[in-house]
């Protein structure tokens, strides 16, 4: 190695959503160099197990030109090729993609799933084919202060995660979409916990001692949650909120439409109905959902509607499920299946994307935005919307392992899940304050 070359990036450990500044020194002037950033331990939140597997190999470079001192900053050189394009900091993070996919099979047990708590980065500095220096990274969702606790029991599977210091503070329920698992919603509330926050993350569907499929799902698990939060003495009972994205955005909709212990609540591209469930990735004929053993009315899937899917699959027409989520819209019983989001007893923050290809988030955040100003809805509530988010507004800096899938650029889906990132801290911070 070069000992004239250095690199630096300050914070030396850095948690999950915290921007970083990395910078080199001891380059020849004008020099041309190789950034690498590679990781063989990262869990990306943004890509399911079974697609970015387990100790897969991670890589991001880009090159760069040092300046007329030999310094090279990267918040402030754009590469003049690399895996992202911009003059950004952080674009050897989230632009990092699979080089190594290492396959996994998923556990239904909850006592063997990894906390995930950090991963490490390894930047490398390379000019004519060999390595000038390098440096390691460790990126955290959450630190060593942070204390856990697994909880299996009938009715609800989940863990928690809380600062060890025991005081009274605001809880966060946390799922995510329509994976049902715990790793993205343990992920995000390992983030919320470093926040101050008690958060609480559950599965909802696939695994061991919850419901095998999307499908009458019990929103006593929710219910659950709640009596449990309740009784730890960290938990501040007055001051519970729930988060949720995707599907996750759908289920805490309702089930703070039902539980008034539930004085927040963060919508991530939800949805404003309740639709029908899966079954092995198949329409299931019943409600996603159900509550004192019976079904919530839902929008359902036709057979002319499916049908009409295959051909347009045939024809190469693109964004489908979308497609079909707005057919169910325009042809279903919208007054039975709509979510009675005015009953929520406290804000409530509305998080979209025009180019959601998944589902129509916007549409559905603009119809309960409607629901709630023409049912004189006493909570504040917000809507925040980004225009080219895709589907996946998550944390920020985060990779993803295959972009084009969600039809986004990589930079504007960057800023977005940082804005919305902010949006959703501030909301909580707002809400755990003013109680």
């Amino acid at each position: 190695m070069d000992t004239n070359c250095d690199i630096n990036i300050i914070p030396e450990r850095s948690l999950i959503d915290q921007s970083v500044d990395i910078t080199l020194t001891g380059l020849q002037q004008n020099q041309k160099v190789i950034i690498r950033a590679v990781s063989n331990d990262y869990y990306c939140i943004n890509s399911g197990m079974s697609e970015q597997g387990q100790n897969s190999v991670w890589e991001s470079y880009g090159v760069f030109i040092a300046d007329d001192n030999g310094n090279l900053s990267l918040g402030k050189a754009a590469p003049v090729k690399g895996t992202y394009q911009m003059c950004d900091a952080m674009g050897l993070f989230y632009s990092m993609k699979i080089r190594e996919h290492c396959p996994v099979k998923l556990t239904k047990e909850l006592s063997e799933v990894s906390e995930n708590r950090s991963f490490h980065i390894l930047f490398t500095v390379e000019a004519n084919g060999e390595i000038l220096t390098s440096k390691e990274h460790t990126r955290q969702f959450c630190d060593e202060t942070i204390k856990s606790e697994t909880i299996v029991q009938k009715g609800l599977i989940a863990r928690c995660f809380t600062s060890d210091i025991i005081k009274k503070r605001p809880a966060v329920i946390v799922v995510s979409g329509s994976d049902g698992r715990i790793e993205i919603a343990q992920a995000i509330a390992e983030v919320l916990a470093q926040r101050g926050y008690c958060a609480l993350a559950i599965c909802y569907f696939g695994m061991n001692g919850a419901s095998p499929n999307l499908s009458q799902i019990p929103l006593e698990i929710i219910e659950n949650a709640i009596e449990w939060l309740k009784k730890q003495e960290s938990v501040d009972e007055k001051q519970i909120g729930i988060y949720g994205r995707s599907k996750g955005g759908e289920l805490v909709l309702e089930a703070a439409s039902i539980f008034p212990d539930i004085t927040c609540v963060i919508a991530n591209t939800p949805s404003c109905y309740v639709y029908e469930g899966l079954k092995d990735k198949i329409t299931s004929r019943h409600s996603s959902w159900t509550y004192g053993g019976k079904e919530l009315p839902f929008l359902k899937f036709s057979n002319s509607i499916l049908f009409q899917m295959i051909i347009k699959k045939m024809l190469g027409q693109k964004d489908l499920i979308r497609w079909m989520y707005q057919q169910l819209i325009t042809r279903g019983e919208t007054d039975k299946a709509s979510i009675a989001v005015e009953k929520i007893n406290g804000p409530i923050l509305f998080l979209s994307s025009e180019s959601d290809s998944i589902w129509p988030s916007l549409l559905h955040c603009e119809t309960a935005v409607h629901r709630l100003y023409e049912k004189k809805f006493q909570h504040h509530y917000k809507h925040c919307t980004y225009e080219k988010a895709g589907h996946m507004l998550t944390l920020p800096y985060q990779s993803i392992a295959n972009l084009k899938k969600w039809n986004v650029g990589l930079e504007e889906w960057k800023q977005a899940c940082l804005e919305s990132w902010r949006q959703t801290t501030d909301f909580l911070d707002n809400w755990s304050h003013n109680i």
